[in-house]
């Protein structure tokens, strides 16, 4: 199954594919139900995966190294780092770009690699806590459960995590995922509040919050090599 973002819109009339960044964006009418969205994937499926497989081709040659001109994915989109120096320290998106600022102060101090790696670890992880305060609470809401607590740190090898207490846990590297399969990790982080497990009832649940989970899922598979973050 294709993973894509569906996106409604009462102004639509038509379903519309599109291939952005290596990912699959279909935008519909409300009045279309997703079976039949599905199916329009399912027809298209070729032409899809060729689009994919060409604007994927580029990023493939370009791997997150912490240096100039490496490419790191955030919030779904790769985009190109450029490393320079100033008086502080900061990192701004601009467009396709990751303008990333070294301290001058920090020249003579570890490795460029190292301090590029340390700086985008921290901007990260701030991202990812921002976008959890402003989500976390409202879809623990709509789900009608009360989590303790949330935690950010880089996890590789896990998106979240959820025990007995209530406390959650959340990768920084989710910053690098767009919104909607973001969504999805909180979405399942806070279904375990309710089923600490994985059985039919608790993706019953996930699924009732989260309709196009299964697409997220997909999503962070095929994906998995913008979303690896190397050790230096």
């Amino acid at each position: 199954m294709l993973a894509y973002q569906l996106i409604r819109s009462s102004k639509r009339k038509t379903v519309g594919l599109q291939v952005k960044h290596g990912s699959i964006i279909i935008r519909a009418p409300h009045y279309v139900c997703e079976q039949d969205i599905a199916h329009i994937v399912q027809a298209k499926s070729a032409w899809l995966q060729k689009k994919v497989a060409e604007q994927n081709e580029r990023p493939k040659l370009k791997n997150n190294t912490f240096q100039e001109n490496s490419a790191l994915s955030i919030d779904g989109e790769l985009k190109t780092l450029h490393i320079n120096y100033g008086l502080f320290s900061e990192v701004i998106i601009e467009n396709n770009t990751i303008n990333l600022t070294l301290s001058n102060r920090t020249k003579s101090a570890n490795s460029e690699v190292s301090q590029v790696k340390k700086q985008l670890e921290t901007w990260f992880k701030q991202q990812t806590i921002n976008y959890l305060d402003k989500q976390l609470s409202k879809i623990a809401e709509q789900i009608g459960v009360f989590p303790k607590s949330f935690k950010v740190r880089l996890y590789k090898a896990r998106w979240g995590s959820c025990n007995s207490k209530a406390e959650l846990s959340f990768s920084s590297l989710l910053a690098m995922t767009p919104a909607w399969v973001f969504d999805y990790v909180i979405v399942h982080e806070l279904c375990h509040l309710v089923h600490m497990n994985h059985s039919p009832a608790f993706w019953q649940l996930v699924a009732l919050h989260c309709p196009n989970y299964q697409s997220a899922k997909v999503w962070l598979k095929t994906h998995q090599t913008q979303l690896h973050w190397p050790t230096v």
